[in-house]
């Protein structure tokens, strides 16, 4: 009976062991550098889009570690702008400053992204370029495709990733429709209008003159005298109405990976 506690405590210690080695094959972790394609779900609009404002996202391949699937096809992601720069008339390009704050899966598992502010050389940052012009009413576009880049090795709960799988919807690029607001139209011809109408006046009749005779004058009968043409104004034309085009829609040129410049020192 002395022995017994030996015993548990032998079994206790390996119990312990098992569980340690049971959870860390219950985690799955993405290194750093782990470039994660997405494409926008909601579009930002160029007259209205601000620092600070936030950023939805769903990727459109799954990510994968050791042949198994990380981050199933369809996985939302959010982001924040950090600050952009709208395009000009003489340039007609904008540039975004973003970082991505959150990950949810299909079955509500939500993992954390590190915060710029209290971890910058961990957060998942990106830079945007973007081709596009001041008449574009947005500046990202449903389906916009992006890229995030992990700036630290991301851990993952195995068996929330294998839940969700199963209830992950992959993309369909062809689902996606573009938000601008703006249509074009047909333009419309103008009337030739019509010419004036000319009534023509009389040429008039000259003087008659009857020789007196005897020693009587002459006599004369006075001419009627001509009448000019009468115009009457046609109708004048109307101008060309012109349509309106829709500017070419906005275009990523490039989505990078944007990670703090180290400090230099002297």
């Amino acid at each position: 009976m002395q022995r017994l506690p030996a015993v548990l405590l032998a079994l206790s210690a390996i119990a312990t062991q098992q569980a340690v080695a049971q959870s860390r094959d219950q985690t799955t972790q993405l290194p750093a550098g782990t470039r994660i394609p997405l494409a926008i779900t909601r579009p930002v609009w160029s007259g209205s889009v601000k620092p600070g404002d936030p950023l939805y996202a769903q990727t459109t391949f799954p990510a994968t570690v050791d042949d198994h699937v990380a981050i199933p096809s369809g996985t939302y992601v959010e982001g924040q702008i950090d600050s952009l720069t709208k395009p000009t008339r003489k340039l007609n390009h904008a540039n975004f400053a973003i970082h991505f704050t959150k990950i949810i899966f299909a079955n509500g598992y939500t993992v954390l992204l590190p915060d710029p502010t209290a971890a910058p050389d961990s957060a998942d940052r990106a830079t945007l370029d973007i081709q596009a012009s001041p008449a574009n009413d947005l500046l990202l576009d449903n389906g916009a495709q992006i890229e995030m880049t992990l700036g630290a090795p991301l851990t993952l709960d195995s068996a929330q990733v294998a839940a969700a799988i199963p209830a992950s919807k992959p993309l369909d690029p062809g689902a996606f429709k573009s938000a601008t607001l703006c249509r074009p139209t047909p333009g419309f011809p103008g009337s030739p209008g019509s010419p004036d109408t000319v009534i023509p006046g009389s040429p008039g009749t000259p003087s008659i003159t009857i020789p007196g005779a005897g020693g009587s004058p002459d006599i004369t009968i006075p001419g009627t005298p001509a009448t000019p043409p009468t115009v009457i104004p046609g109708s004048p034309g109307t101008p060309d109405t012109p349509g309106t085009f829709c500017p070419a829609p906005p275009l990523v040129l490039s989505s990078s990976a944007a990670f703090p410049t180290p400090a230099k020192h002297n």
